[in-house]
């Protein structure tokens, strides 16, 4: 999982590359163009951004959980990360492009990054308490064998 989230992140990072670009090239006179289209543009443009680096950072840091519903809440929390980073850049190329304004595209891709997120949290939350779990040594939680042994 670390290795898909790490080559999505990558990925959506070239995307925010090639689309501030894409702006510079299609759109040159920033001046010409409506400010609020111009704000809408640049909106999405970061929103890819910001998926990149969620991504990413789970790319880096991503442990597997030691129960088996925390790894099935880690892989539907991935599944929802994965959607949002393809619809937010559908979102840039479809309200830039085709529908010229706002459209629930980007809402929708940014409340996914949201509660995909929040489910890798409730992950870690439910895993924090397994026994020798790797997350509770990480950030130095005790666990139920430290307090037996009189290390907590």
């Amino acid at each position: 999982m670390r290795r898909l989230h790490f080559i999505l992140g990558a990925l959506l990072f070239i995307a925010f590359v090639i689309t501030g670009r894409v702006m510079r090239q299609d759109f040159p006179d920033k001046d010409v163009i409506d400010q609020e289209f111009r704000l809408l543009m640049r909106s999405r443009h970061i929103y890819i951004l910001f998926a990149s680096l969620i991504n990413l950072c789970l790319g880096l840091y991503f442990v597997w959980g030691r129960q088996r519903r925390t790894r099935i809440f880690q892989m539907v929390g991935s599944a929802v990360l994965t959607a949002s980073g393809v619809l937010l850049v559908w979102a840039f190329v479809s309200e830039t492009y085709y529908v010229h304004h706002y459209s629930e595209s980007s809402r929708r891709g940014i409340y996914l990054a949201l509660a995909g997120v929040a489910i890798h949290l409730i992950a870690a939350a439910a895993d924090r308490g397994a026994p020798g779990s790797v997350r509770s040594e990480l950030v130095g939680i005790p666990s139920e064998d430290n307090d037996a042994a009189g290390q907590g």
